[in-house]
């Protein structure tokens, strides 16, 4: 690997219903231009309790994935000598240099990254932390990586999904 910022690890949770929202806003339409009472209302109803509680899914999803990437990243950084806290380099070191402090969940809309901006002269360290370092004897940790495959987030038909599905399916059974 070399010295720049391409393999920053990240996951990234999204949840998109635009084309559902659009599906469901014209036969809505359909039922209120045909007469037929309040059908269209209530379908509205439904797919904004089904959008909402999809949003929330995805938070969800998204605090839980945070979460256990930071716990990996704890329970195998700390196995270093020198980066216990209470150690003098690990206290000397400047904020922004301390991963765990920096993994953020960045949200835009419906999409959130999961990433760390920990760097060290303008360099990523959790690269270096994921995927080790061939040229110092560095190991590779994978703390991204396990988390996403612990959560199931890597797979089709995983656990998210179900969480998708299930509020989906809350949101019509209203």
């Amino acid at each position: 690997m070399s010295w720049n910022n391409d393999n920053v690890p990240e996951i990234d949770i999204s949840y998109q219903d635009s084309q559902m929202k659009s599906v469901m806003a014209n036969i809505s339409a359909m039922l209120d231009k045909n007469n037929f009472g309040d059908a269209g209302a209530k379908l509205r109803n439904m797919t904004a309790a089904a959008s909402y509680n999809g949003e929330q899914a995805v938070n969800k999803m998204a605090e839980q994935t945070t979460s256990e990437v930071r716990n990996l990243m704890r329970e195998r950084q700390y196995r270093q000598p020198s980066y216990h806290p209470g150690v003098r380099a690990f206290d000397r070191k400047a904020d922004s240099q301390h991963m765990v402090n920096n993994l953020k969940d960045h949200v835009d809309d419906n999409k959130h990254r999961i990433f760390t901006s920990t760097t060290n002269n303008g360099y990523n360290y959790s690269q270096a932390f994921e995927f080790g370092l061939l040229t110092k004897n560095y190991p590779a940790h994978h703390p991204f990586q396990d988390a996403a495959t612990h959560l199931g987030l890597n797979q089709l038909n995983g656990s998210f999904d179900d969480e998708i599905n299930e509020a989906i399916r809350k949101g019509f059974d209203a």
